[in-house]
């Protein structure tokens, strides 16, 4: 989008909203986003309720596209994408008075992305996404989005469906180790199922939340390589089975050159889970500290 028409923009109180700008002249709302695989086209988005005179609308639009003022525009239920070509003869504000005028001239009305009403409308945003509601299903909106925010986590749940995500992404950790190799792939692995086992638990993405996933994610660390070192166990001991092993742990585990021996693998182990876990930690981490401050509210243009 060029200078130019972002100033325009910020005279008619258009908002930035993620990628698109947002904004109202007189009684319509639009969207105006740059077109991601062009250097000078954007993306003008509205809503449309039905109208016995829309063909009348798209004459307009086929003559714009005749004059190479849009390349193209489109009607998907009840929204208008039109594809603007930015020029220096006429900027977006112009180009959307224009359409404003044209959608007088037939009655035309924006409509709720919920439901059938054109009375009342505003943009209601959480600061990421937005959508363009009536009063009754913007309020609605707002207090449901307040009441799962202060809705109780079950923390308890959420760690026992993290804990086993994190052990069925072991398996590949598991797999990787009988071979006598690391991967941080495999510590990716334990902590995106982790994070999705207490996602499906229903789990809240908060400060505390992130902390019993590290728990169950270490855990998940722990029993792989416990799992490794029981399939070593299995390879030079032909008679070694799973009891077995578990009843001579405490023996080995309290040797300290069988502990010394271990470090090696140990200290790579823990870097590759490491590298593997670490950003997808940092990620959720700051999306639960956001989501403390998030809060859906109207817009006022």
């Amino acid at each position: 989008m060029t200078e130019n028409n972002i100033e325009k923009l910020d005279e008619l109180n258009f908002k930035k909203i993620g990628i698109d700008r947002i904004g109202k002249i007189g009684n319509y709302f639009f969207s105006i986003e740059d077109k991601q695989d062009s250097e000078n086209e954007l993306i003008v988005s509205f809503s449309f309720a039905p109208n016995n005179n829309k063909s009348k609308l798209f004459e307009y639009f086929d003559k714009l596209e005749e004059n190479n003022k849009i390349t193209e525009y489109s009607l998907e239920k009840s929204k208008v994408n039109i594809i603007y070509i930015e020029n220096d003869d006429e900027t977006i504000d112009n180009f959307l008075n224009n359409i404003v005028n044209k959608i007088n001239e037939i009655n035309g009305k924006c409509i709720c992305s919920n439901c059938e009403n054109t009375e009342n409308l505003s943009f209601y945003s959480n600061g990421n996404v937005y959508s363009l509601l009536c009063e009754k299903c913007g309020t609605n909106v707002i207090n449901q989005f307040e009441d799962d925010k202060n809705k109780a986590n079950n923390y308890v749940k959420g760690f026992f469906a993290s804990l086993i995500g994190a052990l069925i992404g072991s398996a590949l950790w598991i797999i990787i180790g009988a071979f006598g190799f690391f991967a941080s792939i495999a510590g990716l692995a334990i902590s995106y199922c982790a994070f999705k086992g207490y996602g499906i638990a229903k789990g809240k993405l908060s400060r505390k939340g992130i902390i019993l996933n590290v728990i169950a994610i270490i855990i998940g660390f722990l029993f792989a390589q416990y799992a490794v070192l029981f399939i070593e166990f299995m390879k030079e001991f032909e008679n070694m089975n799973l009891l077995g092993f578990i009843q001579f742990t405490p023996i080995i585990f309290t040797d300290f050159e069988f502990i010394k021996s271990l470090l090696p693998d140990i200290g790579l182990g823990i870097l590759f889970a490491f590298l593997g876990t670490y950003r997808t930690i940092i990620n959720n981490y700051k999306s639960a500290k956001n989501a403390e401050n998030i809060k859906v509210e109207k817009l006022d243009l």
